[in-house]
């Protein structure tokens, strides 16, 4: 069930930030035909990883970078400067001093002839929420959330400042959204066009999500319901234009990944188990409507649509597995 909660009960926060009209492309699209790949990188002989992007439709691979990125490194890929093509992206971690920040690199087979480029931003202990396209510009969106006394930091990032007049790293303060530090964070889109960050909070044995809508100034608050005990990831799931996104949780048993998905008013749209504890990945794999789950057992994915039931085991190139939406921290 839904429910609206007014400011009174709810710290304020506010938005000074552009409307957001349209969403970034599919992620891991890296050859522009609006459906996802699988990205894994494998280590070569200089110690930096070699990118690759496997078609699971037509079970075929291609490089997409070759060099980039080492294992101390976080890769984060996404549409950093194309609209229409995903890029590899790496963080490097932030140095020892209060002034350091973290060096974001990207690099695009596309891109000025696969020239990489950097921008410095983060500092140790930011919150790195990506995956969503917070302004509408058709550009993945990156936000930095900084802890501040009574306060939230966050900035939204660009690799190209040209885009809608906004510098990178461009830091705006608001009132605390809940326990962002503690909670899940995302971004979610309630109707299928725009971007809002979203805070999953866990109540007793039941979840709810705060979502931040541009342009207001209190958050709406919505009753996911119960899930399976464990911890729960949540993974967003695009539907299309006009569509309220679907929210996938996942939990490891065993040998096995339990997988639920819910609307934002908490109904259960599906719920199963495959064989694997390797990890989760979503996106726009094998055909619409909406997003696909796909459950990494070695090196085979079982990708599912929970909509149409329809399910595909591929089996994927060896090495490491790179998800092109992520939550982390920065070191």
């Amino acid at each position: 069930m839904r429910r609206l909660f007014s400011t009174s009960l709810f710290a304020l926060v506010y938005f000074v930030c552009l409307q957001a009209t349209a969403l970034a492309s599919t992620p891991c699209d890296f050859d522009g035909d609006g459906m996802s790949e699988l990205v894994v990188v494998n280590l070569n002989d200089h110690g930096t990883y070699d990118w690759t992007a496997f078609n699971p439709r037509l079970l075929s691979s291609r490089i997409i970078a070759q060099s980039l990125g080492s294992p101390v490194l976080k890769l984060i890929p996404g549409n950093w400067i194309d609209r229409g093509k995903a890029i590899a992206a790496i963080v490097d971690p932030v140095g020892p001093r209060a002034s350091d920040r973290a060096t974001w690199t990207v690099k695009s087979i596309d891109y000025l002839g696969g020239v990489a480029v950097s921008k410095n931003l983060g500092r140790s202990g930011d919150i790195i929420i990506q995956g969503g396209d917070y302004d509408g510009n058709g550009i993945t969106d990156s936000l930095i959330l900084k802890r501040t006394t009574g306060m939230l930091g966050l900035r939204v990032n660009y690799f190209l400042s040209g885009y809608n007049g906004n510098n990178l790293g461009r830091e705006r303060l608001y009132k605390a959204l809940g326990s962002p530090f503690r909670d899940k964070n995302f971004f979610f889109s309630p109707d299928g066009r725009s971007d809002y960050l979203a805070v999953l909070q866990r109540r007793g044995a039941a979840y709810r999500v705060l979502l931040l809508k541009p342009f207001t100034d209190s958050p709406q608050v919505f009753d996911v319901g119960t899930l399976p005990g464990g911890a729960h990831v949540p993974w967003v799931m695009k539907q299309g234009p006009g569509r309220a996104d679907l929210l996938a949780f996942s939990t490891v048993r065993g040998g096995e990944t339990q997988i639920v998905v819910k609307s934002l008013a908490g109904r259960e749209i599906y719920r199963s188990r495959a064989p694997g504890t390797d990890g989760v990945s979503v996106g726009d794999f094998l055909s619409d409507p909406g997003w696909e789950i796909g459950i990494e057992n070695g090196e085979t994915v079982t990708i599912i649509n929970p909509l149409t039931r329809v399910s595909r085991s591929v089996t994927r190139p060896p090495g490491k597995m790179v998800r092109c939406i992520s939550n982390q921290t920065i070191k």
